[in-house]
């Protein structure tokens, strides 16, 4: 006579749900990761954008200090200002 075996106890469904949970959980936190990355990216081409920018103002800035620097403007500009060169007694060297 074989004995008879009693109902087999149901499966846990515990260990189904937290598996399903961690990925859940995994893929949420890939995804933040990943909109994290492209926020980044964005305000990173955002900076280069402002650092072209600015290097293309400090050329423009330097090419008008020069301008304004040259010597024939300020010669130039001298006789209204009621500048002449230095008499030889004006000038002294120091030792």
């Amino acid at each position: 006579m074989s004995r008879r075996k009693g109902p087999a106890a149901p499966p846990s469904r515990i260990a189904p749900a937290i598996l399903a949970a961690a990925i859940v959980v995994a893929g949420f936190v890939t995804l933040m990761i990943r909109l994290e990355i492209t926020q980044e990216g964005y305000r990173l081409s955002t900076l280069r954008l402002q650092i072209r920018d600015l290097e293309n103002r400090d050329q423009q800035l330097r090419l008008e200090l020069a301008e304004l620097e040259s010597r024939p403007r300020l010669r130039a500009l001298a006789p209204r200002y009621g500048l002449a060169p230095a008499a030889p007694a004006q000038v002294v060297v120091m030792p």
